[in-house]
């Protein structure tokens, strides 16, 4: 892209962005493609925006509008994939995303489950959103064997456009549920266990179908060992504070895209100490061997992030914390809705009884 043609695509995304203000209060999010030439620029690319996935001979980067020439400046040769990454969504009815919860369903459904299982099931609001949207965790125990038991959290739409997310974690909770006294193993798990379920970690960003929580990339938004005074999002603060009061020992959060199952770091290429890191590789292999995920370290499987959830929560809590990329899509069809939680159920409930 000469520099003619930088001035103009940048003029022209100026004036599509001023148009689009009115919609959001986050920034319009491009989508670039970028050559995996250099890694010293990468790492700088990676320090400054979201790499979200390899993408042939590149990776996928998403870029705030205002900041694009920075990304231009780095990587001359990044091409435009996509100029708004929210517009196809955000333009979506709720007769086009039948099969998927908005907020309210989501909390209604919650506040449903308790009704109907109250000798196995809690609802907490843990927080409040910058927006003032409640926090909601359903906790899943039973009485029996009411000693140590490990604690284990499952969220979703830490990315508020990735609304497969929240139908997983519905999935989960509800053939725990239903299975409890009827399945022996659904029984085992609610007994020995006590699983925290977060369906929606980022509502602002997912009430307005946007992947950002006001204008701040929350899987970009935790503390790590590079930068431990992080100011976080309230989103974010809350469910790190959720971690650490109710001892939370395990924990995956659930992403979209990409069929990866990924454990730290993702900060750096350095690999965790040798126990931790051939436990984190047994386990998700063993995942893995269920759907045909990829797994492996984050940074290695998809590229240096930082600042993200497993980050951490292994790095302050010695938790054993995932991160999984669920499917091709999003936002997949209705239809594939229940092959997509399938294909997470038995991964997910192995990853559940490895922890002790």
């Amino acid at each position: 892209m000469g520099v003619f043609l930088k001035f103009f695509f940048i003029l022209g995304f100026l004036f599509f962005s001023i148009s689009s203000f009115s919609i959001s209060k986050n920034p319009v999010l491009s989508s670039f493609w970028v050559p995996a030439k250099n890694d010293s620029t990468l790492r700088k690319i990676a320090d400054q925006f979201e790499v979200t996935r390899k993408l042939g001979e590149g990776y996928e980067v998403l870029v705030p509008f205002s900041q694009t020439p920075t990304l231009l400046a780095l990587a001359p040769e990044a091409r435009l994939l996509e100029v708004d990454i929210h517009a196809s969504l955000r333009n979506k009815t709720r007769q086009d995303l039948k099969g998927y919860h908005d907020f309210a369903s989501v909390q209604s459904d919650l506040k449903n489950m308790i009704t109907l299982y109250p000798q196995i099931t809690s609802l907490e609001q843990y927080g409040s959103s910058l927006e003032k949207r409640p926090l909601w965790a359903l906790k899943v125990t039973s009485s029996k064997n009411s000693g140590n038991k490990p604690a284990i959290l499952l969220t979703a739409s830490t990315h508020g456009d990735e609304l497969i997310t929240v139908e997983v974690v519905f999935g989960l909770l509800e053939s725990l549920l239903s299975g409890y006294g009827k399945d022996p193993r659904f029984t085992s798990i609610v007994d020995h266990y006590q699983i925290y379920f977060v369906p929606v970690v980022n509502p602002d960003g997912y009430v307005r179908r946007e992947r950002y929580a006001n204008g701040i990339d929350p899987n970009r938004d935790y503390p790590w060992p590079e930068d431990s005074n992080h100011s976080s999002n309230p989103c974010v603060s809350a469910i790190m504070k959720f971690y650490e009061t109710h001892a939370i020992k395990a924990s995956i959060d659930f992403h979209a895209f990409g069929e990866m199952i990924m454990y730290p770091w993702a900060y750096t290429y350095q690999s965790l100490p040798t126990f931790e890191n051939d436990f984190f590789d047994q386990v998700t292999g063993q995942m893995a061997k269920h759907n045909g995920y990829v797994f492996g370290q984050i940074s290695k499987v998809i590229y240096v992030a930082k600042g993200s959830s497993a980050d951490y929560y292994h790095w302050k809590h010695g938790s054993w914390a995932l991160g999984i990329e669920v499917g091709t899509q999003k936002v997949p069809t209705s239809s594939q809705i229940p092959k997509i939680i399938q294909e997470n159920s038995e991964s997910t409930w192995t990853f559940v009884e490895s922890i002790k």
